[in-house]
């Protein structure tokens, strides 16, 4: 398998991921307020919190100016299938079901013409329990996880 068959098989396994802050956006706070439950508003920033779900997303679109929506990003929502799972945080352990998320990490540096560094650098597991929106490990609302691959 390879060449643009590959590429479109491989596309429809990630989730979209739109850039706000431009007149152009009124087709996707359209979509938005069409499906709520299907997207999240992020901002462009790490650690977790701040994000916008639902009809709070659709509030928030519309609060914000074209130059306020493009301090964040839109994606679409993913709903993974829950695992039971053990939590530790501060010598305590908790025991439900819970989702895990992946998220690997790059290096690039390049002058817009040029690339100079573009590789893998790492990966990160994080876990939450079920119905817990917010991600950030830091916020504490997940735990750092370790990769566990089954057949």
């Amino acid at each position: 398998m390879g060449g643009a068959d590959a590429g479109a098989k491989l596309r429809v396994t990630f989730a979209g991921l739109w850039g706000l802050g431009t007149e152009e956006d009124a087709e996707l706070i359209e979509r938005v307020k069409a499906n709520p439950a299907g997207f999240v508003l992020k901002p462009q920033r790490e650690g977790g919190g701040n994000n916008f779900y639902g009809k709070d997303a659709v509030a928030k679109l519309h609060e914000l100016s074209p130059e306020e929506r493009g301090a964040y990003i839109l994606m679409q929502r993913i709903v993974p299938k829950p695992q039971p799972s053990a939590l530790m945080r501060a010598g305590a352990v908790s025991l439900a079901p819970c989702i895990s998320e992946v998220g690997f990490y790059s290096v690039f540096v390049g002058d817009g013409t040029k690339v100079f560094l573009s590789e893998p650098a790492g990966h990160l597991v994080r876990t939450k329990m079920e119905g817990v929106d917010e991600g950030g490990v830091a916020a504490g609302f997940a735990v750092i996880s370790s990769p566990y691959l089954v057949s």
